[in-house]
C-alpha cells in the first residue's frame, strides 16, 4: 500500500510540474488527498485526526493541538500529522514550534507544497526575508503554477529590494 502511495504521488508530481494553469487545482486536491488519506496501521488515528480537524475549525488550537500530538506520538511517520499540528501551532502564535514541526513534515514529505507555504509564513512572522523568499522558491519548483507562493514571493522580493509593496 506505501509503494502504490509513493507511485500515485510521483505520477501527480510529475503532472504538477508541467500542468496547464487550469489543471493546477485537481491535481492539488488529488495529492491532498493522498496526503490526509491514514493508511497506518493505529486505529486511534483516524479519530485523533477529526478531532483535531474539528478543534481547528472551531479555533480551539490548544484543543487541535493536543489531538496532533496524539496523533504524531502514535504514527510519527506520518507527515500529515506534523502538518496539522505546524498549522495549529501557528495559528496559536507557536511560530517556532510550527517551524520544527515543518521540518519534521519536509523530513517525510519534502515536495510538501502546504508545508512549504507555511514555513513561508513562518519565515515572514520571524522577519526572515530570505528564508521565505527560499520557501516560495521551493514551493514554485514543485508547483510552478501555484499563484498564492508566485504572488508572496515577488511581495518579498520588492520588500528584499526596498521597494513598497
Amino acid at each position: 500500500m506505501a509503494q502504490d502511495r509513493a507511485a500515485r504521488l510521483d505520477a501527480l508530481f510529475e503532472q504538477l510540474k508541467t500542468a496547464a494553469p487550469e489543471d493546477e487545482p485537481a491535481l492539488q486536491i488529488q495529492i491532498w488527498q493522498v496526503w490526509l488519506a491514514y493508511d497506518g496501521s493505529d486505529p486511534d488515528v483516524p479519530g485523533l485526526l477529526e478531532r483535531g480537524n474539528t478543534a481547528m475549525q472551531d479555533q480551539d488550537y490548544a484543543v487541535a493541538e493536543a489531538a496532533f500530538s496524539a496523533v504524531i506520538q502514535r504514527d510519527p511517520a506520518y507527515a500529515e500529522g506534523w502538518n496539522r499540528r505546524a498549522t495549529a501551532r501557528y495559528l496559536k502564535g507557536d511560530i517556532r514550534g510550527s517551524v520544527a514541526d515543518i521540518d519534521q513534515v519536509l523530513a517525510r514529505e519534502p515536495r510538501h507544497f502546504g508545508a512549504l507555504s507555511g514555513l513561508g509564513l513562518c519565515r515572514i512572522k520571524l522577519g526572515d526575508i530570505p528564508g521565505a523568499i527560499d520557501a516560495y522558491q521551493r514551493v514554485l519548483a514543485i508547483d510552478p503554477q501555484m499563484a498564492t507562493a508566485r504572488e508572496q514571493l515577488e511581495q518579498l522580493k520588492k520588500l528584499q529590494a526596498g521597494d513598497p509593496i
